[in-house]
């Protein structure tokens, strides 16, 4: 054993000797003044644990954790569903504000309905309304929907059914033809829906131009009201694009009005009915029946 480790060992063990034969308040005050020295240890130590204590106490397991989300989820779904309906319960009441302002507005005399049945398989063709003989509905009454400050052309009652119920022909469908004229210029033909495949708008065919016309995408089409039928300036639609052959030419027609959104229409008495029933029925008694489809 080197000279250096044989000193230091001979002085370790004179102080476990000093410390053994020491009395105890010596003994005491070295260990207080090792704890001093030790006491900013122990209190960060401490600090941790009860940290770390009172986050494990206020923790959720994750059983709790999936259903308060899940409650979470459910409310959103159903603060969204609700904002949903509150949205549509506007537009619809902005629809009937505009129909009511319409229907003041008209030198017409008509009748509020609303459509209550409405067949997949003939969705372009017909649909039934919920007014009838009743209200002084007639076979060729022409059906109608405001379109800002104009009236587009649904269609014609086809038949009346009874009392409180009527078929309208659609002008999508090909059996319903108006005679029509090109914007503002007097060019005119018949126009008529023609077929199409099922929940597919179709669009409209203005036949029997001359083929000399002239026109352009956009241009708005009206009824003519040179038949004794459909009164004149019913907004029928625009012109998609036009085909001349070797006699005549025919438009394709975008329709005016939206045939998939149909829910509350007017219906124009005939001039021999005028004075019949009660002509712009007041605001409070209009339809209110939903629409289902058979």
């Amino acid at each position: 054993m080197s000279r250096l480790n044989l000193t230091f060992l001979i002085a370790f063990i004179g102080l476990l000797i000093w410390i053994t034969l020491f009395d105890p308040g010596a003994v005491s005050t070295i260990q207080r003044g090792a704890q001093q020295a030790m006491r900013p240890f122990i209190k960060a130590s401490n600090a941790v644990d009860n940290t770390a204590g009172e986050v494990g106490g206020e923790s959720l397991s994750i059983p709790q954790l999936r259903a308060n989300l899940s409650k979470a989820e459910q409310e959103r779904d159903r603060l969204k569903l609700e904002v949903i309906q509150l949205d549509e319960l506007l537009e619809e009441n902005n629809q009937l504000r505009k129909a009511l302002q319409y229907r003041e507005r008209s030198p017409r005399s008509l009748i509020a309905a609303r459509v209550i049945s409405r067949k997949p398989s003939q969705w372009y063709s017909t649909l039934i309304i919920d007014k009838g003989s009743d209200a002084g509905i007639a076979v060729d009454s022409p059906v109608i929907v405001p379109l800002g400050e104009e009236a587009g052309l649904v269609g014609k009652v086809s038949e009346v059914i009874g009392p409180e119920s009527a078929v309208v022909l659609l002008l999508t469908d090909e059996m319903c033809q108006v005679s029509a004229r090109l914007g503002e210029t007097q060019e005119q033909g018949i126009l008529s829906g023609q077929r199409g495949a099922l929940r597919n708008l179709p669009n409209l065919r203005l036949r029997y131009l001359s083929k000399e016309v002239e026109t352009v995408p956009g241009t708005r089409v009206y009824s003519s009201g040179t038949g004794e039928l459909f009164p004149p300036d019913l907004y029928l639609g625009d012109v998609i694009s036009l085909s001349t052959g070797v006699i005549d030419a025919e438009a394709s027609i975008k329709p005016a009005v939206n045939f998939d959104e149909l829910t509350d229409l007017f219906i124009i008495l005939p001039a021999d009915r005028e004075g019949e029933g009660p002509p712009n029925p007041p605001a409070e008694k209009l339809p209110e029946k939903p629409v289902s489809a058979q």
